[in-house]
Order: structure tokens, then C-alpha cells, then sequence
């Protein structure tokens, strides 16, 4: 495909498909309403379905689009609060609804940059999209290669012995992003649920596009993988030294591999407006973009050294002394 959005609208059609089937005519929840979960502050794209999972920007839609307003099929569970998970599925037995999916992201990109998910909360959403005939979908667009050196989930540590999800999207670290592509990959049960017709596109699978992602996936190697870790931990310390070298001007330093944020006081260190934090970085050089609640939102290259993260923080460090 073409853009994450819509690696990530195949993968809910597929879930509409099996949410079409659980709740039909013969279905086991036959004239169930339907319904959506996904984790507070997530971001799982732009397009229609996308949007409708994405909490960062759904203010934004419920206030400007017709078609946002009055939805009732989105709840929201706390991140890494499995038992927050296991509710809202007793809630799906006691008030007679059936549950599409439970969408996750791996590292989240957008709403809270940096924030890994845990194996506890996983393993949870696994376990009950199983036994509720739900599918699990985790969007690895934002993550991918950039959180631990891998492309899926039950590749990072501690998720190896892992059950795979019915489905994970990849995009953003697998075409150098400089080409539009986006990769959906399924378990057994979601790819025999596809149904040729329910998707197509003029552009997917393009060749250049492929050899993109195969030019890509032979930089990886183990070094590049182990600078991703070691850097990303380095660039993580050195952002909270600056916090602690400047009081009051940075709230929360948070990463995993190479994406990482620093929330700033909103008050005195805005990161988003013409005059702000980050077009000031950037007219400096620095290539940093803003994410969660007034944070600086860092994904620099795979092969990052320690100098120029010293650059970063250097940028970082006059920025906030700008603004004082």
C-alpha cells in the first residue's frame, strides 16, 4: 500500500470483515452493536476508519467534521492498564455489544511519544480478542525498526515467546521515509478471512516502492540495530541531565530506541505556533517535530552518534534559554 493510513484501513477492513461474520444473521452476536478499542492518547492515521481509532487528534475531528460527531463506537482504556482491558470486555458481555478490535501501538509515535508498551498489557489484549472472537491489530508505523533494532512487536525484548497479533502495519521504517508504502502483515486466521474485492489500489505493490523496503532491510544489520538501543538510551540520559541543568523548563523525558520526546512547560515553552520551540529549532537545523502534550518529538537517523546528539541537546539547551 501506499501510506501508513492505509496499510492500517486494510487491516480494519479485514476486522470489519470478521466483526460482518461474528454479528450477522447466524452470527454468535448476532445484532450486536459494534465497537472499537483503543489506548488513550493513540494515533493510528488520518484516513476515515484510522482517524475514527485516533485519540491524539479527536478533538480536532468531532469538532470540525460532521461525520466525527455523535459516534459512539471508540472506547478508550488507560495504556498499560490491562485491568482497564479486562473491564471493558466484561462491559461487552454485560451490555450485549461485540468488540471489532483492540488496536495498539507498539511504541506510541504521536500522542505520547516514546512510551513502550508493557508485555503485561500485550499479553492482555492477546488473551482477550481471542477468547471474544476480536481481533488484536498493532500499528508498528510509527515504531517499527526505530524502537528496538526489529520490525514486529514479538521481536522486542522480552516479547519474543510472544503470540503473534492478527495484525501489524508497518510503514514509516521500511521506506526511508521518502516513499509512499506501507506493508500489512497477517496471522493464518486474518489472511484466510480476506476477500478479493474488499480492497484495491492503482499503485500497491509498485515496484519501486519494494525495492525501497528491500534496500532498506539490508542496512539492518546488528550494529545498526545495537546503535539504535544504545543511542536511543544515551539521547534519553542526556535530555534529563538538561532537564536537571535547567529547572522548570522540561517536564518529562521518555524514548524507546530512537523515539523519544521532552515535554516542556506549556506555559513559558509553547513547541507548537510560528513563534514557538519547535520552528525555532528548526531554524537552527534541527529537525524535530512535536508530539503528546508540548513535547519535542525526536526520530533522528538510524545511525545517530553521540556528537550529534551533543548537537541536539546543544540546539535544545539554547532554545529553552531563548524562551526564559
Amino acid at each position: 500500500m501506499n501510506s501508513g493510513s492505509e496499510s492500517m484501513t486494510v487491516a480494519l477492513r479485514i476486522a470489519d470483515i470478521n466483526a460482518n461474520q461474528q454479528t450477522g444473521p447466524g452470527g454468535k452476536y448476532e445484532n450486536y452493536p459494534i465497537k472499537m478499542v483503543a489506548v488513550e492518547r493513540s494515533f493510528h492515521g488520518r484516513t476515515d476508519r484510522p482517524a475514527q481509532i485516533s485519540h491524539s487528534c479527536k478533538s480536532g475531528y468531532d469538532k470540525n467534521l460532521a461525520t466525527f460527531q455523535n459516534r459512539d463506537n471508540l472506547i478508550l482504556v488507560p495504556a498499560n492498564d490491562p485491568h482497564a482491558l479486562e473491564a471493558v470486555f466484561q462491559r461487552s458481555i454485560d451490555e450485549k455489544f461485540f468488540i471489532e478490535l483492540v488496536a495498539i501501538e507498539p511504541i506510541q509515535g504521536e500522542g505520547n511519544p516514546g512510551m513502550c508498551v508493557t508485555r503485561e498489557f500485550y499479553d492482555a489484549a492477546r488473551k482477550l480478542t481471542k477468547e471474544h472472537d476480536s481481533m488484536l491489530l498493532v500499528d508498528s508505523i510509527q515504531a517499527g525498526i526505530r524502537g528496538q533494532g526489529c520490525l514486529s512487536v514479538i521481536d522486542y525484548e522480552g516479547f519474543q515467546d510472544a503470540e503473534v497479533p492478527d495484525l501489524e502495519t508497518w510503514s514509516k521504517a521500511i521506506n526511508a521515509g521518502q516513499y509512499p508504502l506501507s506493508v500489512l502483515g497477517m496471522n493464518d486466521r486474518a489472511a484466510e478471512m480476506y476477500v478479493v474485492g474488499i480492497y484495491g489500489n492503482t499503485m500497491t505493490t509498485n515496484p519501486r516502492a519494494l525495492e525501497t523496503a528491500v534496500a532498506v532491510l539490508e542496512q539492518i544489520t546488528p550494529e545498526l540495530r545495537r546503535n539504535i538501543k544504545e543511542r536511543g538510551d544515551e539521547f534519553v540520559e542526556k535530555l534529563k541531565l538538561l532537564a536537571d541543568e535547567l529547572p522548570g523548563t522540561i517536564t518529562k523525558v521518555q524514548g524507546t530506541g530512537l523515539l523519544l520526546s521532552a515535554e516542556l512547560v506549556p506555559e513559558k515553552y509553547p513547541v507548537v505556533g510560528f513563534d514557538a520551540v519547535e520552528p525555532w529549532c528548526r531554524r537552527r537545523g534541527l529537525g524535530v517535530i512535536h508530539g503528546g502534550h508540548n513535547a519535542l518529538r525526536f526520530t533522528p537517523h538510524f545511525r545517530i552518534t553521540s556528537e550529534e546528539i551533543d548537537l541536539i541537546i546543544d540546539i535544545v539547551r539554547d532554545a529553552l534559554v531563548a524562551f526564559s
